[in-house]
């Protein structure tokens, strides 16, 4: 009895084993047909122009704000740079606020799309993240880049690491906002107009302009319970060694992305059946 229930029990495990195989080859076929479909359909056929001139806002910004705190005659609040550190504040703010806001119609807009038997709703929104990202990512080596060959030497993060590790987190934190709001806009469509102007306020508060620790205890107290703004101190210790870390806390960020990931995913999850019907 002991060898039939040891044998049936390996039996089941390599069953298990080999439809988690099975389902992971399916995806690795899908992903790439997905992939060149979404960015040939989203972005005409200059793949890398297209998206290279969508990601420009951060760079834009930094250097409007550059301008404008050169006018007003104010000076870097940290470090030698100013460009650098508004750059080093731009970057991962905006980097959740366009990753929340474009993955917020995917699940939608990847159901009119499904043409192959094994493709998902789902699937789309992950493509658009990647795509999201890659666009991030090569705005930010190419800003960041810049300022090293102008004669700004920090502009070289001393934490290469870190600040992948920091970019990474806050990127799943936005994915986690994105994928709430594509389930929130199909029930409340009023929320497309609404999240765009609540994300935006996160540039306010999220150490853009300034060092957090350098406010007063009372005002600092209120702004450590942004996610975000840990999310951005912590990229700015790739390029700071000491910058001031009074609020500065990677465990809450990474909390705070995993969870709302988790829920994110659960969410479209447990509402699809019901969405899919209402639509």
């Amino acid at each position: 009895m002991a060898g039939a229930a040891a044998a049936n029990a390996g039996t089941n495990a390599s069953g298990d084993d080999r439809r988690w195989g099975l389902a992971l080859r399916n995806q690795l076929n899908v992903f790439p047909a997905v992939f060149f479909r979404e960015s040939e359909s989203r972005q005409g056929r200059s793949f890398a122009l297209g998206y290279l001139a969508s990601g420009i806002e951060p760079l834009l910004v930094a250097l409007v704000l550059a301008i404008l705190f050169s006018v007003l005659s104010r000076n870097a609040p940290y470090g030698r740079s100013l460009m650098l550190f508004l750059g080093t504040g731009v970057f991962p703010i905006y980097l959740f606020i366009h990753t929340s806001l474009r993955m917020r119609q995917s699940v939608g807009l990847g159901k009119r799309r499904v043409r192959y038997p094994l493709e998902r709703p789902l699937d789309h929104v992950f493509v658009n993240a990647v795509l999201h990202l890659m666009t991030s990512s090569a705005m930010a080596v190419l800003f960041f880049g810049g300022l090293y060959l102008l004669g700004v030497p920090e502009a070289l993060p001393e934490k290469p690491l870190v600040a992948f590790e920091a970019l990474l987190t806050v990127f799943l934190l936005g994915l986690g906002m994105g994928l709430t709001n594509s389930v929130i806009v199909r029930i409340l469509p009023i929320w497309d107009v609404f999240w765009p102007v609540v994300v935006r306020l996160a540039l306010h508060f999220s150490g853009l302009f300034y060092v957090v620790a350098f406010l007063p205890p009372n005002v600092r107290g209120w702004f450590a319970y942004n996610p975000l703004l840990h999310g951005t101190n912590w990229f700015r210790h790739a390029f700071y060694p000491f910058y001031p870390d009074l609020v500065s806390n990677e465990n809450y960020v990474l909390m705070w992305a995993f969870s709302l990931f988790t829920f994110g995913l659960l969410l479209e999850a447990g509402t699809r059946n019901f969405l899919e019907a209402k639509e």
